[in-house]
């Protein structure tokens, strides 16, 4: 089989990548390891082919081959990358090794049944989600330790011989002093419990957005800048309800950590007043909405989309991919996609919404957000109200958010709600792809609005398609000599 061939050859030139690794080291024989393990049951399909044509293992390996193929990417982009950037890439370099080993976790799922019952439970024990990420964060911890190690003796370098040597080093090593300076503070992990929050640990801003259910503030939390969501009205005024609601989903939320998920850092009662007054605060994103984004900022390049695309694929991944039960957003759009400074995508919309629910009131509004929202329903779903919502519909609604981000466009513009039905449902219409669309992409797109479910790619796929996209134009632009750099200036 030509694909197996493609996998095992991929094997070998990581092999031979990580050994020449200079950098993230640790990170590298693990990745080494895990393939090494991986590769045991592909063997086993080389040397007897003909016991292992069925359509969902072609399939499998098929997928394999792209997340190989990625996998590859990562060794050499990270292990031959300048020492300031990689200290400015960190937490990238760290979410892209999650990603790929994570896809390689669930290849083994399905060549664990190749593997006799005793070999498959030790197979699969090895690619257990949980330790996955524990080994990972260690090894990450470990790689980055060394590179602050030689960032330093550098700093320490141009400190030592800078009375020396022409003014202009001065300006570097003061450069490369403030980049310490700023990295210190930046790779402080984010808060990893969902708490409840004291009143006086808020510093209340301006107005954001208001609603008729909420206010929407910019604040502070321990001088982090963060979005405050404060109730209006509320429907409930026991206390003791809604705290064991926010108690138990916030323990579901736990296992959503991820940078492209919408960071909650909990909920705040305050109950000084004559009623108690709730809010919820989370990660403040600059830009807003992707949808506003994608209306105010119309000269957004490919690269800048298709990082974004990529960005909020890996969220719905991390939802998807649940080790324990795999968990579903359930109203996908381009408004439930934030947009921090740096054009960084997050999924919001489902944190703690039992927790929400348990204290808004419904509002007219919402009659308004439902009819805008049929454009993002299945086929399926909008022919039949009483169709189970799975994977595969939310998948579709994906494709309708990577429309937008290709076209930059509102599906559907201007559609009743009985011809956006017709539309989709008896006419199969799709919102055509601009011009300049990546081929690749255009293909991926088209493959989410499939009015077949059972032609939709995977949260998987579709985040190793994209990463393959954005290294493809990666390797297209101009590369720079790892061993010459010099830092940027810092503002």
């Amino acid at each position: 089989m030509e694909t197996v061939e493609g996998i095992l050859g991929i094997a070998q030139s990581i092999y031979s990548l990580c050994e020449q690794a200079s950098c993230n080291r640790k990170q590298c024989k693990r990745l080494r390891l895990r393939i090494e393990i991986l590769m045991v049951p592909v063997d086993k399909i080389r040397a007897h082919p003909e016991k292992h044509q069925s359509k969902s293992l072609i399939t499998l390996l098929q997928e394999m081959l792209l997340t190989m193929k990625n996998a590859k990417n990562w060794v050499f982009k990270y292990t031959r990358m300048g020492w300031w950037k990689k200290m400015l890439l960190a937490n990238s370099i760290k979410e892209e090794f999650e990603q790929v080993n994570e896809r390689m976790g669930d290849a083994a799922q399905g060549l664990a049944l190749l593997l006799q019952a005793e070999q498959r439970s030790k197979f699969l024990d090895f690619f257990q989600e949980k330790q996955l990420r524990r080994q990972n964060a260690k090894d990450a911890e470990a790689d980055l330790e060394e590179i602050k190690k030689y960032f330093q003796s550098g700093v320490d370098h141009i400190a030592d011989t800078v009375d020396y040597v022409h003014e202009d080093v001065k300006v570097v090593g003061a450069g490369v002093q403030q980049i310490l300076a700023v990295l210190t503070q930046t790779m402080i992990p984010q808060r990893s419990d969902i708490t409840e929050i004291k009143p006086e640990d808020l510093v209340m801003g301006e107005p954001l957005m208001e609603t008729d259910s909420s206010v929407l503030y910019k604040g502070e939390y321990h001088k982090a800048t963060v979005a405050i969501k404060r109730f209006k009205d509320p429907l409930s005024m026991d206390i003791k309800i809604v705290r064991s609601t926010f108690e138990k989903e916030a323990q579901t939320m736990r296992k959503f950590r991820c940078p492209h998920i919408l960071c909650i850092y909990g909920i705040c009662i305050n109950n000084a007043g004559t009623r108690p007054s709730f809010s919820i605060v989370m990660e403040y994103c600059e830009k807003g909405t992707l949808r506003q984004v994608l209306e105010k900022e119309t000269e957004l390049s490919w690269d800048v989309r298709l990082r974004m695309a990529l960005d909020a694929a890996r969220a719905l991944y991390r939802l998807h991919q649940t080790e324990v039960k795999p968990f579903m957003h359930g109203s996908i759009n381009s408004s439930k996609f934030l947009v921090d400074a740096r054009y960084c995508v997050k999924l919001a919309g489902f944190e703690l919404s039992k927790t929400e629910s348990s204290i808004k009131r419904a509002s007219p509004e919402s009659t308004q957000k439902e009819a805008n929202s049929l454009v993002y329903l299945s086929p399926q779903r909008l022919s039949d109200i009483n169709y189970k919502y799975d994977k595969a519909s939310e998948i579709y609604s994906f494709g309708i958010v990577l429309w937008e981000i290709a076209s930059k466009e509102i599906p559907l513009k201007g559609f009743a709600p009985e011809m956006i039905f017709k539309k989709i449902c008896l006419e199969k219409h799709q919102d055509p792809l601009p011009a300049d669309c990546p081929s690749e992409l255009k293909e991926l797109i088209n493959q989410c609005r499939a009015y077949d479910p059972t032609q939709r790619p995977s949260a998987g796929v579709i985040v190793d398609t994209l990463a393959s996209i954005v290294n493809q134009m990666q390797s297209e632009e101009p590369t720079e000599s790892g061993s010459s750099e010099t830092p940027p200036t810092v503002q």
